[in-house]
């Protein structure tokens, strides 16, 4: 049931101005299957619950154990004693009280069988996590093809004791919203390449600027004044546009000059020129050879190409930031660039959709939105398209994925060491449960030497040692003498911890899921492309790979 509008705004308000209302519709649209109930997996749920996704889809079989209601915020031992549901039940009822406009259900049914389906289980979902002790690497990969063959994107994590994954899979995507980087405070002013009608505006506003009063000198926007001191001084120089803007000043109090000199950058950055990244775009095979089936985006891509080539610079994007100003003269500007925007984005759509007809695209001004046009050509600076490489590259290495290179590099960065051997020994362990049928560490009574569980860690330990030094070697891994303490401890720790996921690394690694799959869901922001590597005993993270 959809909540009262204003319920709704103030439920979802602070989210929204994260990503917008046209990101929180996409999220409100979006159906989620998770396979495996484990602490990452329940705190994805939650993330995305809490977000306002619109259903979700638990499913295992495992039973109920206080080991699990041990692991799990959503359960107690309570339920395990009273087990008048199934665990998966249990767990999704309860994640459903979270948000009452969103609706849950729990499948009862092997986590392993349903990662080995079609695409077809998946075609009715938006997004996937997965992460179960049941689940292997070899279900893992068989997982990810089926989410890629209904262009599903998936998410898997995994845990054991203070050690832990999440990698994303999503095929190729583009992120067109909220790319800049972070921090990123650069505007679009053009002052370097101004069109006509900002100069016309400029000299409107510093014709007379000695002759204006003492409030309309104060008011003069510090787009016109900077634009005005390069005119006078006839330059790009940083020093004579500083020593223009102080020599025009009448005192001290005049905060429009302040903020000219705060902005005097602008003045010699071309805010227009073309980057390298955006020209890796245009440039692009798929942007030069685009056919009837090529995404909408590429499509945007040649039509940037050919304003690029017409112009020499990039779209404009359209905002000025706050200034000191007259409230009539701030307006004026900002329709100036607006207006000016919305012009270049105009162009770049037409080419678009004109060559989008001419490869015999039916409705092709319904197939490339105005919409998308106007973002695309106001984010231009830092659009990514974005792919991932298959996860069997990492899970089963050989020479043909080209893995040697990529594992001696992140063996050879002392601050990446550590989340290799994680990652190697993740590997073993999941090696070591198909070969015995058991996850390394945990008893179950025929394993455990004279009832010694110390014992049974130690010798499954050394094993998960030498399963990871097989890993290395069909990854083509050098790895020497210096790694060898760092290779027996983690072998140990995984060994010891079992296959148990403590809650704290599972909200780490939840929180990270259901974030990568809010950025796929809403199209923003962009998603991590490697593997994510936890380590909570140093507290650190790595992308690998």
């Amino acid at each position: 049931m959809t909540p009262p509008p204003r319920a709704r705004d103030e439920r979802y308000d602070r989210q929204v101005r994260l990503w917008g209302e046209v990101g929180q519709s996409r999220l409100e649209r979006a159906s989620v299957c998770a396979l495996g109930v484990t602490p990452a997996t329940c705190e994805a749920l939650k993330n995305l619950i809490l977000g306002g996704i619109k259903t979700f889809t638990l499913v295992d079989d495992a039973p109920w154990s206080h080991a699990r209601a041990g692991e799990l915020f959503e359960i107690s031992c309570d339920d395990v004693e009273r087990r008048e549901e199934t665990l998966a039940e249990a767990c999704a009822r309860a994640l459903a009280e979270l948000n009452p406009d969103v609706s849950g259900e729990a499948r009862v049914e092997s986590v392993a069988a349903a990662a080995n389906a079609s695409s077809a289980y998946f075609a009715s979902f938006d997004a996937v996590i997965a992460g179960s002790d049941a689940l292997s690497d070899a279900d893992a990969r068989a997982l990810e093809r089926a989410c890629e063959g209904g262009r599903t994107p998936l998410v898997v994590t995994r845990a054991r004791g203070l050690f832990g994954e999440c990698r994303a899979c999503a095929g190729e995507r583009w992120a067109t919203e909220n790319v800049a980087p972070e921090g990123s405070m650069m505007r679009d002013l053009r002052l370097v390449t101004p069109w006509d009608e900002l100069r016309s505006y400029v000299e409107m506003k510093t014709s007379d600027l000695d002759r204006l009063d003492g409030g309309s000198f104060k008011h003069v926007p510090f787009v016109a004044l900077l634009a005005h001191a390069m005119a006078a001084c006839g330059t790009r120089d940083r020093r004579a546009v500083k020593d223009a803007l102080t020599s025009a000043r009448r005192g001290m109090d005049e905060e429009n000059f302040d903020e000219a000199l705060a902005n005097v950058r602008y003045a010699w950055t071309d805010t227009g020129a073309v980057t390298d990244d955006v020209r890796e775009i245009i440039s692009h095979e798929r942007a030069r050879a685009v056919s009837e089936e090529s995404d909408k985006f590429w499509f945007l891509a040649a039509g940037l190409r050919e304003f690029v080539e017409s112009e020499g610079c990039l779209p404009l994007e359209g905002s000025i930031p706050d200034m000191t100003s007259t409230t009539e003269s701030y307006v004026e500007l900002q329709r100036l660039y607006s207006e000016k925007a919305e012009r270049d984005a105009r162009r770049v759509w037409e080419s678009a959709v004109a060559l989008a007809k001419s490869v015999g695209v039916a409705q092709p001004s319904e197939r490339i939105a105005w919409e998308d046009a106007k973002t695309f050509c106001k984010n231009c600076r830092n659009v990514k398209f974005m792919t991932w490489r298959p996860m069997e590259a990492e899970l089963f290495p050989s020479p043909a994925f080209g893995t040697s290179d990529l594992v001696n590099a992140a063996l050879a960065d002392s601050t990446k060491t550590m989340s290799v051997c994680i990652f190697a020994a993740l590997r073993a362990a999941d090696k070591f449960t198909t070969l015995h049928g058991r996850s390394p560490g945990v008893y179950d009574g025929a394993a455990c030497v004279g009832g010694d569980v110390n014992e049974l860690v130690r010798r499954d330990g050394e094993t998960v040692r030498a399963l990871m030094e097989e890993w290395f070697a069909a990854s083509g891994a050098a790895v020497d003498g210096a790694h060898e303490k760092l290779i027996d401890d983690v072998a140990y720790e995984v060994a010891r911890y079992g296959n148990s996921q403590l809650h704290a690394v599972g909200a780490v690694l939840g929180g990270i899921a259901s974030q990568e799959l809010i950025k796929i869901i809403t199209g923003q922001y962009a998603p991590m492309t490697k593997r994510l590597i936890f380590d909570a005993v140093n507290c650190t993270t790595n992308l690998l790979f």
